[in-house]
C-alpha cells in the first residue's frame, strides 16, 4: 500500500449547505409573533431536521466505506455499504493519468483524478480526490517502478532461459525450465523464432 484514503471532506458540502438553510429557517421560526405561522413553519422546520439528519448519516456511511487506494501493482477504488462496487486497474494497463481542479478546488485541495486505461473500462474518473496532483505523482511513480521490476523480470528470464548464469550461483537452471522460459519469452515477443529454434537445439543437445 502505497497511498490510501477516503475522499476529501468536500465530500459533503450538500449536507452542510442544508444545515445552514436549516438554521435560517429556525431564525425565521424565532422571529415569527403569527401562532398558526409559527406552528406550521415548526413542523417544517423538524421535518426539514429529521430528514436532514437521516441523509447526513447515511452520507458519512458512504464516505467511511469509500476508499481509493494505490498500492506497488494496482490502482483501487471502492465504496458502497450495501451494494458494494469497485474498480481495480494494473499499472501495467494505465496509459495516462489526468487531473482537474476549479479554483475554488485548488483553495480546497481536492480534485477529479482521471486514470486512462486500456482494456474495455476506458476512462476512470474519480471525484473528490484529496491533493489529486500529488495522486497522479505517485501513481506515475509506481508505474515506472512497475515497468522497471518488468524489465528485470525480463532479463532474468532472458538469462535463465539462456543458460547464463551469475556469478558465484551455485545451481542452474533445469533444461526443462530453461525450455519453458524461452517458449515464454517467444510468446511475449522478446525472443525471434529464429532465436528460439537455435537456442532450444542448444539445450536438447545438451540434456
Amino acid at each position: 500500500m502505497v497511498l490510501s484514503g477516503n475522499p476529501h471532506w468536500w465530500y459533503f458540502w450538500k449536507q452542510v449547505a442544508a444545515g445552514v438553510g436549516i438554521l435560517a429557517l429556525l431564525f425565521v421560526l424565532w422571529k415569527v409573533d403569527n401562532d398558526w405561522l409559527s406552528t406550521a413553519l415548526g413542523w417544517i422546520s423538524l421535518l426539514a431536521f429529521v430528514v436532514w439528519l437521516a441523509n447526513t448519516i447515511y452520507e458519512f456511511v458512504q464516505w467511511r466505506t469509500t476508499r481509493f487506494a494505490v498500492t506497488d501493482q494496482r490502482v483501487a477504488y471502492q465504496s458502497g455499504v450495501i451494494r458494494r462496487s469497485g474498480v481495480s486497474i494494473p499499472l501495467n494497463r494505465i496509459n495516462n493519468v489526468n487531473f482537474d481542479q476549479s479554483m475554488i478546488a485548488r483553495m480546497l485541495n481536492n480534485g477529479v483524478v482521471t486514470i486512462e486505461s486500456a482494456g474495455e473500462t476506458g476512462d476512470s474518473v474519480f471525484e473528490n480526490i484529496s491533493d489529486p496532483e500529488h495522486v497522479r505523482t505517485v501513481i506515475f511513480a509506481q508505474m515506472e517502478a512497475d515497468e522497471q521490476a518488468d524489465s528485470h523480470r525480463d532479463a532474468t528470464a532472458i538469462r535463465d532461459a539462456f543458460g547464463s548464469q551469475p556469478i558465484g550461483a551455485s545451481t542452474a537452471p533445469t533444461a526443462q525450465s530453461r525450455l519453458d522460459d524461452l517458449e515464454s519469452l517467444r510468446e511475449r515477443g522478446l525472443v525471434s523464432d529464429e532465436e528460439f529454434e537455435v537456442k532450444r537445439k542448444q539445450i536438447v543437445e545438451e540434456l
